[in-house]
C-alpha cells in the first residue's frame, strides 16, 4: 500500500518522520550512495582497527555523500540532519559491521 501526501503534510510531520519519510522517498538513491560509501571505504578498514571509529567514519562519508540532495531541499535542518544520521545508522548497522568484519579478516 502506497501512501501520497502533499508537501504542506510533510512541513507538519515531527522531525524524526520527516526524516524517515525523506529517506523512504529517496530510498534508491540512499542505497546507489551507501554502495559508493562502501567503495570509499575499503582501503579504511585495514587502517582503522577500532570499530567505533570506522563506524564514526562510515556514516560521516555516507552523510556527506548524501549531501548534495538534502542540501537542496528547505525541510532538512540541522534537527532533521541528525536525525537522518541516526536513523542511516540504524537502517545500514548491520550491513556496515558485517563489511568491516568481512574486511577485517582479509588484513
Amino acid at each position: 500500500m502506497k501512501y501520497i501526501i502533499t508537501e504542506e503534510q510533510y512541513a507538519k510531520l515531527p522531525e524524526n518522520e520527516r526524516s524517515l519519510f525523506w529517506i523512504k522517498r529517496r530510498f534508491d538513491l540512499v542505497n546507489k550512495e551507501l554502495k559508493e560509501t562502501f567503495e570509499h571505504m575499503k582501503f579504511d578498514i585495514c587502517r582503522i582497527d577500532d570499530y567505533e571509529k570506522f563506524e564514526k567514519k562510515f556514516f560521516t562519508v555516507l552523510m556527506d555523500s548524501l549531501h548534495p540532495y538534502y542540501y537542496d531541499d528547505d525541510s532538512i535542518g540541522s534537527v532533521e540532519y541528525d536525525t537522518m544520521h541516526e536513523l542511516l545508522k540504524d537502517l545500514f548497522y548491520v550491513d556496515c559491521t558485517e563489511f568491516y568484519f568481512a574486511g577485517r579478516e582479509k588484513c
